[in-house]
Formats: structure tokens, C-alpha cells, sequence
């Protein structure tokens, strides 16, 4: 009944049961929820990566299993980071009695780059880190990024 993304809240359950001719209060739902030993929390935000993603991920993985600690100072490893302009994005909760799992209705798929905000950007290498940058305006694109590096 709480799994489905959109009856992932009190207000969400509140409706299922409405469906089902239940009436009954916010409060009231959220007493019966606790009261089957679930407990409200935040969801896990994950970014969303495709199938086809996860595949060509895995085989460049497999590819460079052979390299040694000489090939690999050779390459710089870089990170990015969004802060958003209009403060966090919303938080989500959904309801468990079942501690550390991660399942699907878990987690909140996020997509990178949507709406305004500052991006800031950084590497590191066999030489060393490099100055953090921030790309108020603009895209990184990773290969224009490290012909510059």
C-alpha cells in the first residue's frame, strides 16, 4: 500500500484508504502506521543510471583491471558538485520495520543538471589535486575538460 511512489506519505495513505471506504486522520493514519511497527525516513537519493549505462560502466571497469600503479598516476580521477540556487531539493521519507534495507520505494532517482544553481568542479592525479572551479554558466564537458588539464 506504501510502496507505490505516490502513496509514499501519510497523505498518500490517507488516500489509499479513502479508496477502500476508510476515513480516517492524518493523525490517525500516522498512529496506525507506528502502530504496525513502521517508522517514517528519508529516502535515499541515487543517481539514475540506464541498463545500457550499467553495462558499459562494468566492461571499462573489466578493461582496465591489468593496469599498474605507474599506468594509473598517469590518470586524473575529477568529481563535480551541484549546489542548488533555491535551496535543497525536497526531501522525501517513506515508511519501514525492516532496518538497512535499500530497497527501490527506498531511494528518490535523480537526474543531474536540472534547474538553476553553481556547479563546482575538481580533480585529482599522480601530481596531485587540482583548484576547485565553479561553472556558473554552462556545461562540463569531461573530454574539453581534460584536454584543459
Amino acid at each position: 500500500m506504501v510502496r507505490n511512489g505516490s502513496l509514499d506519505g501519510l497523505r498518500g495513505a490517507q488516500e489509499y484508504l479513502s479508496s477502500i471506504n476508510i476515513s480516517m486522520s492524518l493523525s490517525g493514519v500516522e498512529k496506525l502506521l507506528n502502530g504496525m511497527g513502521l517508522k517514517a525516513k528519508r529516502k535515499n537519493k541515487v543517481n539514475f543510471i540506464s541498463a545500457a549505462n550499467k553495462k558499459l560502466r562494468l566492461a571499462r571497469a573489466h578493461k582496465h583491471t591489468q593496469l599498474t600503479v605507474s599506468d594509473w598516476s598517469k590518470w586524473a580521477f575529477y568529481d563535480k558538485i551541484r549546489v542548488n540556487m533555491w535551496g535543497s531539493d525536497s526531501e522525501s521519507f517513506y515508511w519501514s520495520n525492516v532496518p538497512g534495507t535499500n530497497r527501490s520505494h527506498q531511494v528518490q532517482p535523480q537526474v543531474q543538471g536540472r534547474g538553476d544553481g553553481v556547479m563546482f568542479w575538481g580533480c585529482i592525479s599522480g601530481d596531485g589535486p587540482s583548484y576547485i572551479t565553479a561553472i556558473i554558466d554552462g556545461t562540463i564537458d569531461s573530454n574539453e575538460s581534460m584536454r584543459k588539464f
